[in-house]
């Protein structure tokens, strides 16, 4: 327990070094496509903010970014042909693998920018709405997702574990990867094209900068179930270890298992 424990408390490192890693190729682009730089901030902001405050809505506040975007940048004579992009949500009301599946499915489907977007959603909906997990054991989930491949969409398999065993962590795992495959076999043909196309990048250029800054306001969802102090040292200690110095996730993530092995030997306080 202390090992997860710790591991889990360098989570919101990873996520604040994963956003600034893509903050300085976002912005470097928002300027040399003719974007706004003041819109940039703005979209970065009300990615983190959604990250904070919308829980399931944050899918809608990272589409709005790359729609604003997109008019912006479009003339006024010929923003009456452009048709604002129809968003279809779903509430997931159904319970057990039911529930499970279409939780996969939205991991898979909008992790844009990274895996890191998608955990405000998945963190509300596995902790506050299906309560599958913790606070506590969710953040530890994620930790355990970086020794692997694919590291925050794999959390979904841990999260598939504890709503159906072993069955929902296969389920969860094969839907979540699912739409990505297709979009490669399927889509790889169209990728030139897509580049080529000024409306997609504009939308990308919004979608992104609101990524970034919901990457950014995941660190502090993460960081929300740390109530010991050692916990929260660890965590302002991996933070000058990946932001300040630059330093690699998986140097973090052992030192922290470590550290949090010696924590529970000498009787340091664990979360439960």
């Amino acid at each position: 327990l202390g090992v997860a424990a710790a591991m889990g408390a360098v989570v919101p490192g990873i996520a604040l070094e994963a956003a600034r890693s893509l903050a300085g190729p976002s912005w470097m682009r928002a300027h040399s496509s003719g974007g706004s730089r003041w819109r940039w901030v703005l979209y970065s902001l009300a990615g983190a903010t959604g990250a904070l405050l919308a829980g399931p809505w944050l899918v809608v506040v990272i589409l709005g970014a790359g729609a604003v975007e997109i008019v912006a940048r479009t003339p006024p004579s010929a923003r009456g042909l452009f048709t604002p992009l129809g968003i279809i949500t779903g509430l997931g009301t159904v319970g057990g693998l039911g529930a499970l599946v279409f939780e996969a499915l939205k991991v898979g489907a909008f992790s844009y920018g990274g895996g890191f977007v998608i955990i405000p959603l998945m963190q509300h909906d596995t902790v506050v709405v299906h309560h599958w997990m913790t606070g506590v054991q969710f953040t530890n989930a994620v930790a355990l997702g970086q020794i692997t491949p694919g590291p925050v969409v794999q959390t979904v398999a841990v999260v598939g574990f504890a709503a159906a065993g072993y069955v929902g962590a296969l389920v969860a795992t094969f839907v979540a990867f699912t739409p990505s495959l297709l979009f490669v076999v399927v889509g790889g043909r169209y990728f030139a094209r897509l580049r080529a196309n000024a409306r997609a990048q504009q939308f990308l250029t919004g979608a992104g900068a609101s990524s970034i800054g919901a990457i950014a306001g995941s660190a502090v969802a993460l960081a929300t179930p740390l109530r010991h102090l050692w916990l929260v040292g660890l965590a302002l200690l991996s933070l000058v270890w990946l932001v300040g110095l630059r330093r690699s996730t998986l140097s973090a993530l052992l030192g922290a298992a470590v550290l949090g092995g010696l924590g529970a030997l000498f009787g340091l306080p664990l979360p439960h």
